[in-house]
């Protein structure tokens, strides 16, 4: 008898694109980008992830935040218990920085509550480094709590909610929640709405406010 099992895929990702309505620092409607690339093989993983908002009038910009982040996994057992290793960057002069790196590793699991909601949760320690804006650039212990909530609605509609802390001794912690609902259009095609709230614990020049939101429409291309 033929072996009809399916072979996993090697590479998979999708390509977003859309506006997005910025609260915070400086109101304003902004050009939106939300994209990923997964590479699995085995019990081994590796999820990249970039997000970019950008908005100017005239010679002003009043929106420029770069997220970059890249986390490798192990699993101990297919799709349940996993070691990670978690390298995020944020550029956001907005927030008070010219940029956090902060690098953890940790220990993540998988709760299947039944066949249609999952719960991903992970814990981990490190280091994050900070340039604040006028002030010199440290480094100091940091630690990364997230945990990650997802239900399938239906077929082609699917409800995700991501909640990240990174928490550093110099104060400065951050958290960070992602709220997202994405409606499969045709094929490949989808819609996304998402609202990203962000809150910065301690901005180092008083003006900047410390939360943030960014409500997105997007159009997701998934390959």
């Amino acid at each position: 008898m033929a072996n009809t099992a399916k072979t996993p895929k090697l590479w998979s990702g999708s390509a977003a694109f859309g506006f997005s309505s910025v609260t915070g620092t400086y109101p304003s409607l902004t050009l939106h980008s939300d994209d990923w690339v997964r590479w699995q093989y085995h019990r081994w993983e590796n999820r990249a992830h970039v997000s970019y908002n950008y908005t100017a009038a005239s010679t002003a910009i009043y929106a420029n935040r770069l997220v970059l982040e890249n986390q490798f996994r192990y699993y101990f057992k297919p799709k349940i218990r996993y070691v990670f290793a978690d390298i995020r960057y944020d550029r956001n002069q907005f927030d008070g920085y010219y940029y956090h790196l902060t690098e953890t590793m940790g220990e993540g699991n998988i709760v299947h509550l039944n066949k249609t909601m999952s719960i991903d949760y992970q814990a981990g320690i490190g280091v994050q480094e900070d340039q604040p804006i006028g002030m010199k650039h440290q480094t100091s212990p940091a630690a990364r709590l997230a945990v990650g909530y997802q239900w399938h609605l239906t077929h082609h509609a699917t409800f995700k909610e991501a909640i990240t802390a990174l928490l550093s001794t110099a104060n400065n912690n951050t958290y960070e929640s992602v709220t997202s609902l994405k409606s499969r259009l045709y094929g490949p095609l989808a819609l996304q709405l998402s609202y990203t709230a962000t809150y910065n614990e301690f901005p180092v020049i008083s003006y900047y406010k410390k939360f943030n939101t960014i409500t997105a429409a997007d159009l997701k291309y998934r390959f």
